[in-house]
């Protein structure tokens, strides 16, 4: 795969009505996220399109011999080894291939997200998608092609982007309810409406933009399904 990477095929930039559901309203699909214990603490979600599971696990470093199946409950056993190692260099990564990209799992973790080594190793040739989810610290979400951080931000402050070109995926930002222009001079003393309903939905919503690029939702059925999943070093 070479020359300009697009971002995913069908995206566009107006609101329009899916089944009666605007396109703003599709992050409500992405609730279960924030309930569902494995990922509600701290976990890593990506997408890298064009490669096959063994190709991005080998990518990140796995050996092909240690890449093997797992259901999800596995998947989650040997995660608790890694973290129960007290290695913090090494992490368990399960993945699906869905529609032309390959979605990675890490529980309890979040080594690609974080680590920029594997971010661009995982991204040469084509486009990854990344969301990190840290209630300790904080949620952000990463998308990067050829190599290169394209744009990242915390999903707190939408308005401060980095990377290349930081306001690439601002239009679908607009579309999922995360705000790019954000006010930075936000009084944040000020009360908090307990009962605004936007309050809280910023990690399901940047499953909503995952969804923009990719062209296919993240769903709790997947978990359903094998996986191919083997031990990563991020060193």
């Amino acid at each position: 795969m070479s020359g300009t990477i697009l971002v995913g095929d069908d995206w566009h930039h107006d609101a329009q009505p899916i089944n009666g559901v605007t396109v703003t309203d599709l992050h409500e699909e992405f609730g279960w996220l924030s309930e569902f214990g494995p990922f509600s603490d701290v976990s890593c979600v990506s997408f890298v399109r064009s490669l096959s599971p063994v190709e991005a696990l080998t990518r990140l470093g796995a050996e092909v011999g240690g890449i093997e199946e797992a259901t999800f409950e596995e998947l989650q056993e040997r995660t608790m080894k890694c973290v129960d190692s007290n290695d913090m260099r090494t992490s368990y990564v399960g993945t699906l291939e869905m529609d032309g990209w390959t979605v990675l799992i890490q529980l309890w973790w979040a080594s690609i997200a974080v680590d920029r080594h594997l971010l661009m190793r995982l991204s040469q040739a084509t486009e990854v998608v990344s969301i990190n989810r840290n209630i300790h610290a904080s949620d952000f979400f990463v998308y990067a092609a050829d190599g290169e951080l394209v744009t990242w931000f915390d999903l707190l402050g939408p308005d401060a982007r980095a990377g290349s070109d930081p306001d690439r995926l601002v239009d679908m930002m607009r579309e999922v309810g995360l705000d790019p222009d954000l006010d930075p001079d936000l009084d944040l003393d000020l009360d908090v409406d307990v009962d605004d309903p936007d309050l809280g939905t910023e990690f399901p919503r940047s499953f909503a933009l995952a969804r923009k690029i990719t062209g296919f939702p993240f769903s709790q059925d997947m978990l359903d399904m094998r996986f191919l999943g083997a031990m990563i070093n991020s060193r």
